[in-house]
């Protein structure tokens, strides 16, 4: 096999607490993360002994050289396997996840290539040696590697599938402004730490809470989004005006997310406002990355 193409699936989180702070500045996790069907293309070409990496995007204000987290993937994979000859691909990626958006479209697209090398060089590397050069890339990459809906702890080493979550339909909304994850991190009050909505959903999930969803799920980083940046509280409250069972910022934002019971409900809402915001109906999947 000389090329693959893949589909990489954003993610959300479902719930995210920080749980500390490590000395070396990295804060300690807590999440619940969930894969959706919004998706990026990825595809992967092998090319001849020496030719190195190339990639080509279908956003142009993408960077294409060492800067984008897909070279950045190769070389750790190149580094790790040691293949014979060397790893010389080419890489086209079809963004449809929104960038710097919370939802993690970079590292699905690692993700992706990774298990495309993988695939394309014959390594039989196990999802565990995958997750753990993932790690050196990406804080997310571990996970979407997985998908699914799993509990994702530390600095997002440790992915434990647990759920699933029950079916429903999701509505995200990204907002046009942008934020900086590093600078909502660098703005986190201590204060914030030490959440257990990561415990209530796990509670959840296992039936063994009554509480509603919108009791459930909670997300630590909202305390500093929210300020920054006033879309994230105004679409939510539009989302549950509109019918969401629960709304939630994802990651550390601007998009948030609300849960329908109907897709009618959804398709509604993203009629009604497709004209102000770049707004989406999505569905839960049980993967992070699979064959096109």
């Amino acid at each position: 096999m000389d090329q693959i193409t893949l589909k990489a699936y954003a993610k959300v989180n479902l719930t995210l607490d920080i749980k500390g702070r490590r000395a070396d500045g990295y804060h300690l996790l807590r999440s619940v993360m969930q894969s959706i069907s919004l998706a990026d293309t990825v595809t992967l070409q092998k090319k001849s002994r020496g030719q190195g990496i190339s990639i080509q995007c279908s956003q142009p204000w993408i960077p294409t050289d060492e800067r984008n987290i897909c070279w950045r993937a190769v070389e750790a994979f190149a580094k790790h396997t040691q293949v014979p000859g060397g790893v010389a691909v080419a890489i086209s990626l079809e963004k449809n996840i929104p960038a710097a958006a919370g939802l993690g479209g970079g590292s699905a697209d690692a993700a992706a290539v990774l298990h495309g090398l993988n695939t394309l060089y014959g390594t039989g590397l196990e999802l565990a040696e995958l997750q753990q050069i993932g790690l050196a890339v990406g804080a997310d990459v571990p996970f979407c590697l997985q998908g699914g809906t799993c509990l994702v702890e530390g600095i997002g080493e440790a992915v434990t599938p647990v759920g699933p979550f029950p079916s429903t339909v999701m509505v995200l909304v990204k907002p046009k402004a942008g934020v900086s994850t590093a600078e909502i991190y660098r703005s986190l009050d201590p204060a914030a730490h030490g959440g257990n909505s990561t415990d209530r959903l796990l509670e959840y999930l296992a039936s063994q809470t009554d509480t509603p969803l919108s009791g459930v799920l909670e997300n630590a980083l909202e305390s500093v989004t929210a300020v920054l940046l006033p879309e994230v509280g105004l679409w939510k409250g539009r989302l549950l005006e509109h019918g969401a069972l629960a709304s939630l910022m994802s990651g550390s934002g601007p998009t948030v997310f609300g849960l329908f019971a109907e897709e009618a409900s959804a398709r509604r809402f993203r009629d009604r406002f497709q004209d102000e915001v770049q707004v989406y109906v999505v569905t839960l999947m049980d993967r992070g990355v699979c064959s096109q």
